[in-house]
């Protein structure tokens, strides 16, 4: 069950007034969102053909949201894959969050592969060889605030995903 690690704002408050316009001064310093994903932890990625004995993998991410806009953000929760070499290893849905004008959200988000097929052998292998190395990548597929957004993540490597991603 993903969970919103800062709660969200009261429905109080307003995001912007309809009427949208560049020359107005309350909308001067608007900047985009930016988001960035991390990858917390992760278990469960054992060979698929020990499917007795194995896990189904699992993945504990945090989606970090800068809103830069002047206007709150609002998601409405969407479909997260995360996956190696094109293989999906887990499937999960991110929460609701809305993130006021000008404010950064951090965001827990868990994934995981009930009912995935799991790596083949030969792939699973080179998997193990990457990991050993230190340069094993997962690809994080999603949807955020009507947005695609796809980042590779170092399994091995506790960090966020390369830079932030601008959102519309």
């Amino acid at each position: 069950m993903a969970s919103i690690l800062r709660s969200p704002p009261s429905p109080q408050q307003n995001s912007c007034a309809s009427g949208w316009d560049d020359d107005d001064p309350r909308y001067l310093g608007d900047r985009p969102a930016m988001c960035s994903l991390e990858l917390v932890a992760f278990r469960g990625l054992q060979p698929a053909t020990d499917p007795a004995g194995a896990a189904s993998p699992a993945f504990d991410l945090t989606l970090y949201v800068d809103n830069g806009h002047v206007c709150s953000l609002r998601h409405c929760g969407g479909d997260v894959e995360v996956s190696y070499a094109g293989v999906p290893l887990a499937r999960g849905r991110t929460p609701r969050f809305r993130v006021m004008g000008e404010e950064a959200v951090a965001v827990a988000v868990n994934v995981t592969g009930a009912g995935a097929v799991g790596l083949p052998q030969d792939l699973f292998r080179l998997f193990t060889a990457e990991r050993r190395w230190g340069v094993a990548m997962l690809q994080v597929d999603l949807v955020i605030a009507s947005q695609p957004f796809t980042r590779d993540v170092q399994l091995d490597a506790g960090q966020r995903s390369g830079c932030m991603r601008r959102l519309a």
